[in-house]
C-alpha cells in the first residue's frame, strides 16, 4: 500500500471525490422525516409514561385541525399565513408531514383542504401517506386555486399518533422577487368516521 492509497482511506466522506453525494433534496427530505420522526418518539415516550399505553387507550374517533392551531405539529411547512379572506393557512415545501392524534384502528374519511399550489402538476402528482401506507386520494379544484383532497384511510394498529406524509412532485418560487419555494398550500384537515 502506497502513501497515496492510505490517505485515500482515511479521508472523510465529504473529502472522499468517488463516494456519491446526497442532493439537496434529498437531504431536506431526510432531515424533515427525522424532525417529525424525533417529536413523534418524544410524545410517545411521554404518552407512555404518563398512562402506561394500552389496548383499551382512547382516542378520538374524529379530527378537526386548522393551519393555525397547536395541533399542527409536523416538519416541512411555512409558518402560518392569511389569505384576503382571512383564512389561515400554511405552505407545504416538497414534503409536509403531519402527527395525528387520532384513532385509526377503524376505517376513516379524510379529507384537507387547500387555498393554493404553485405549480398545477404538484397538486396532480401529490402522494399521500400514512405510517408506510400509500393512501389512494381523489383530489377536486374549487375556484381560482382552492383545492380538496379526499380519501379513505384504511383501518390500521392502533397508535398514540400516526404519522401522515403528503408529498409533491416539486417546488415552485411563491411569488416574482421572493425568495422562498413551496409547494402546495393547506388550511384545514379532516378525519371523521
Amino acid at each position: 500500500m502506497n502513501k497515496s492509497d492510505k490517505t485515500s482511506e482515511t479521508l472523510p466522506f465529504s473529502a472522499n471525490k468517488h463516494e456519491p453525494r446526497l442532493s439537496k433534496a434529498a437531504a431536506d427530505y431526510a432531515d424533515a422525516l427525522l424532525a417529525v420522526q424525533r417529536e413523534r418518539f418524544e410524545r410517545e415516550t411521554a404518552c407512555n409514561a404518563d398512562t402506561q399505553l394500552s389496548a383499551d387507550t382512547s382516542l378520538p374517533s374524529s379530527l378537526h385541525m386548522f393551519a393555525d392551531s397547536d395541533q399542527f405539529i409536523g416538519a416541512g411547512w411555512t409558518k402560518v399565513g392569511q389569505n384576503r379572506k382571512g383564512m389561515s393557512f400554511r405552505w407545504m415545501g416538497r414534503i409536509g408531514s403531519l402527527l395525528l392524534p387520532v384513532d385509526l384502528s377503524a376505517e376513516r374519511q379524510l379529507t384537507i383542504n387547500g387555498c393554493g399550489y404553485t405549480k398545477r402538476q404538484f397538486l396532480k402528482e401529490c402522494t399521500l401517506w400514512i405510517e408506510d401506507t400509500e393512501i389512494n386520494f381523489s383530489i377536486a379544484r374549487r375556484g381560482f386555486n382552492r383545492w380538496t383532497l379526499t380519501a379513505t384511510i384504511p383501518a390500521m394498529p392502533k397508535r398514540p399518533y400516526y404519522l401522515m406524509r403528503l408529498q409533491s412532485s416539486g417546488l415552485a418560487r411563491l411569488a416574482e422577487g421572493i425568495d422562498a419555494y413551496a409547494s402546495l398550500a393547506v388550511s384545514e384537515i379532516r378525519i371523521t368516521s
